[in-house]
């Protein structure tokens, strides 16, 4: 009979691709992540690098000497309070 093959062997197909997004969550995630890795070694450095601290208490080795002396002039008395009048005026009637 005939070599016609009714089935096609190629095919025109459009891929079917869906439309870029904005993908401007890659950056913001990198520089939060860029913080907070700066906030912790900060905190880490802050704190004093734990592990390497003993937790003992340590009293001063110091002495501290505190001597009160009294000045050699004592200070002058504070003045007089000036004297009260012996009699208080009189009050004058109101004019009319």
């Amino acid at each position: 009979m005939s070599d016609h093959d009714p089935r096609p062997n190629t095919f025109n197909v459009t891929p079917q691709v869906p439309p870029p997004t904005q993908n401007s969550s890659s950056g913001l995630a990198f520089m939060v992540g860029a913080l907070l890795i700066a906030v912790l070694a900060i905190g880490y450095f802050a704190i004093g690098m734990p592990g390497l601290q003993r937790h003992e208490a340590q009293a001063p080795t110091r002495q501290i000497d505190v001597t009160i002396q009294q000045p050699a002039n004592p200070a002058p008395a504070a003045p007089a309070a000036p004297a009260a009048p012996a009699t208080p005026a009189q009050p004058t009637a109101p004019r009319q």
